[in-house]
Protein backbone atom coordinates (compact mmCIF):
# COMPACT_ATOMS: atom_id res chain seq x y z
CA UNK A 1 0.00 0.00 0.00
CA UNK A 2 1.21 3.42 -0.80
CA UNK A 3 1.42 6.05 1.98
CA UNK A 4 1.61 9.81 1.73
CA UNK A 5 4.79 10.99 1.92
CA UNK A 6 4.90 13.12 5.18
CA UNK A 7 6.35 16.27 4.41
CA UNK A 8 4.18 16.53 1.66
CA UNK A 9 0.75 15.79 3.57
CA UNK A 10 -0.71 19.20 3.39
CA UNK A 11 -3.17 19.85 1.43
CA UNK A 12 -2.32 21.18 -2.11
CA UNK A 13 -4.36 24.58 -3.01
CA UNK A 14 -6.73 24.60 -5.73
CA UNK A 15 -9.26 21.88 -4.49
CA UNK A 16 -12.22 22.90 -3.22
CA UNK A 17 -14.34 19.55 -4.40
CA UNK A 18 -11.89 16.79 -3.72
CA UNK A 19 -9.24 15.93 -1.68
CA UNK A 20 -5.48 15.02 -2.86
CA UNK A 21 -2.72 13.57 -0.72
CA UNK A 22 0.74 13.43 -2.76
CA UNK A 23 1.93 10.23 -2.55
CA UNK A 24 5.79 10.34 -3.17
CA UNK A 25 7.79 13.09 -4.69
CA UNK A 26 7.16 14.57 -8.00
CA UNK A 27 4.81 11.11 -8.97
CA UNK A 28 1.41 10.46 -8.16
CA UNK A 29 -1.61 11.22 -5.44
CA UNK A 30 -4.77 9.91 -4.21
CA UNK A 31 -8.07 11.35 -4.41
CA UNK A 32 -10.60 11.14 -2.13
CA UNK A 33 -13.80 12.63 -1.44
CA UNK A 34 -15.59 11.24 -4.35
CA UNK A 35 -17.67 7.85 -5.61
CA UNK A 36 -16.77 7.27 -8.74
CA UNK A 37 -20.11 4.99 -8.63
CA UNK A 38 -22.09 8.72 -9.04
CA UNK A 39 -22.25 11.02 -12.11
CA UNK A 40 -19.54 13.38 -10.90
CA UNK A 41 -20.35 17.14 -11.67
CA UNK A 42 -18.36 19.11 -14.19
CA UNK A 43 -16.75 20.91 -11.34
CA UNK A 44 -15.21 17.49 -9.57
CA UNK A 45 -14.22 16.28 -12.72
CA UNK A 46 -12.13 19.59 -13.94
CA UNK A 47 -10.32 19.12 -10.12
CA UNK A 48 -9.46 15.64 -10.92
CA UNK A 49 -7.98 16.54 -14.19
CA UNK A 50 -6.35 19.26 -12.32
CA UNK A 51 -5.08 16.73 -10.17
CA UNK A 52 -3.60 14.36 -12.66
CA UNK A 53 -2.00 17.01 -14.68
CA UNK A 54 -0.27 17.97 -11.39
CA UNK A 55 1.02 14.70 -10.45
CA UNK A 56 0.37 12.80 -13.56
CA UNK A 57 -0.89 9.24 -11.52
CA UNK A 58 -3.73 9.51 -9.73
CA UNK A 59 -5.38 6.91 -7.27
CA UNK A 60 -8.73 6.34 -5.97
CA UNK A 61 -9.23 4.02 -3.16
CA UNK A 62 -12.24 1.81 -2.01
CA UNK A 63 -13.90 2.43 -5.62
CA UNK A 64 -16.98 -0.23 -5.93
CA UNK A 65 -17.54 0.51 -9.88
CA UNK A 66 -19.32 -1.71 -12.13
CA UNK A 67 -18.04 -1.96 -15.57
CA UNK A 68 -20.71 0.60 -16.50
CA UNK A 69 -19.83 2.50 -14.49
CA UNK A 70 -15.66 2.45 -14.44
CA UNK A 71 -16.55 3.15 -18.25
CA UNK A 72 -18.75 5.95 -18.09
CA UNK A 73 -16.01 7.79 -15.87
CA UNK A 74 -13.66 6.80 -18.24
CA UNK A 75 -15.85 8.96 -21.05
CA UNK A 76 -15.49 11.94 -18.99
CA UNK A 77 -11.88 11.67 -20.46
CA UNK A 78 -12.57 10.54 -24.00
CA UNK A 79 -12.72 7.98 -26.40
CA UNK A 80 -12.18 4.35 -24.75
CA UNK A 81 -9.42 2.29 -26.09
CA UNK A 82 -9.95 -1.04 -26.69
CA UNK A 83 -6.97 -2.66 -26.98
CA UNK A 84 -5.24 -4.64 -29.91
CA UNK A 85 -3.67 -7.30 -28.00
CA UNK A 86 -4.63 -8.19 -24.70
CA UNK A 87 -8.14 -9.84 -23.41
CA UNK A 88 -10.49 -7.42 -22.06
CA UNK A 89 -13.03 -8.28 -19.39
CA UNK A 90 -15.94 -10.39 -20.84
CA UNK A 91 -18.62 -8.27 -22.44
CA UNK A 92 -16.71 -4.82 -22.01
CA UNK A 93 -14.12 -4.67 -24.65
CA UNK A 94 -13.17 -1.09 -23.37
CA UNK A 95 -11.81 -2.45 -19.71
CA UNK A 96 -8.57 -4.41 -19.64
CA UNK A 97 -7.64 -6.50 -16.64
CA UNK A 98 -4.08 -6.23 -15.19
CA UNK A 99 -4.52 -9.45 -13.14
CA UNK A 100 -1.85 -12.24 -11.91
CA UNK A 101 -3.40 -15.31 -10.76
CA UNK A 102 -1.49 -17.45 -8.89
CA UNK A 103 -0.77 -20.34 -10.53
CA UNK A 104 -0.74 -17.98 -14.55
CA UNK A 105 2.48 -19.07 -16.33
CA UNK A 106 2.11 -15.33 -17.61
CA UNK A 107 2.52 -12.09 -15.79
CA UNK A 108 0.69 -9.84 -17.54
CA UNK A 109 2.46 -6.65 -15.85
CA UNK A 110 5.81 -7.76 -17.57
CA UNK A 111 4.48 -6.65 -21.24
CA UNK A 112 1.47 -4.09 -20.03
CA UNK A 113 1.76 -0.26 -21.13
CA UNK A 114 -1.24 1.81 -20.56
CA UNK A 115 -0.19 3.17 -23.90
CA UNK A 116 -0.71 2.29 -27.33
CA UNK A 117 1.56 4.61 -28.66
CA UNK A 118 1.72 2.51 -32.31
CA UNK A 119 -2.22 3.69 -32.46
CA UNK A 120 -3.00 6.33 -34.67
CA UNK A 121 -4.57 8.23 -32.04
CA UNK A 122 -3.16 6.47 -28.77
CA UNK A 123 -5.27 6.83 -26.02
CA UNK A 124 -4.55 9.67 -23.28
Amino acid sequence: MLNPVPTLSKVPEGYRHIGVTPICGALGAEIDGVDLSTDISDDVLAEIRKALNEYLVIFFRDQDLTPDQQKAFGLRFGTLNIHPVYEPLPGHPEILQVVKEADAMNNIGDTWHSDATFLPEPPM
